[in-house]
């Protein structure tokens, strides 16, 4: 930007002091130093800050940083709620499981019986929808 003409000082020691740039005394010289030595230090940080985010290494590690989150972050997540619903599962069927356990013992040969029927159901029932997809199977041209 370029300054007014009618504003600038052609002898400094002549202006110092002069009404058109608001200064009246040798004080208000000097605030207007430290104000402009505290707002050069202040640009000097934020130029600072921004060159450390906008620096390639910065951006690297944000980078890593961004996918190590989005990818070990969410394993451990799935992890630990896996972990957490087992050991609700596990919680909550404790008393069936002991009752079943009992019953089992108390009865060996009934159990044995059941155990062998589910067995050949689940067998049987594997054969019979490997059967089925081929008799559904389009014929090839």
């Amino acid at each position: 930007m370029a300054q007014d003409p009618s504003k600038v000082i052609r002898n400094p020691r002549e202006g110092i002091y002069d009404r058109s740039i608001g200064l009246s005394s040798p004080s208000d010289t000097e605030h207007l130093r430290r104000r402009i030595a505290e707002t050069r230090a202040g640009m000097t940080d934020t130029i600072d800050a921004i060159h450390d985010r906008v620096s390639p290494r910065s951006l690297l590690n944000r980078a890593k940083a961004t996918v190590m989150d989005s990818t070990i972050g969410r394993v451990r997540n799935l992890a630990e709620t896996a972990g957490n619903t087992a050991g609700h599962l596990v919680a909550r069927t404790a008393k069936t499981r002991a009752r079943v356990m009992r019953i089992t013992r108390d009865n060996p040969v009934p159990a044995v019986v059941v155990s062998i029927a589910a067995i050949w159901l689940l067998i049987r029932a594997r054969r019979h929808s490997r059967r089925r997809g081929y008799l559904y199977e389009e014929p090839a041209f």
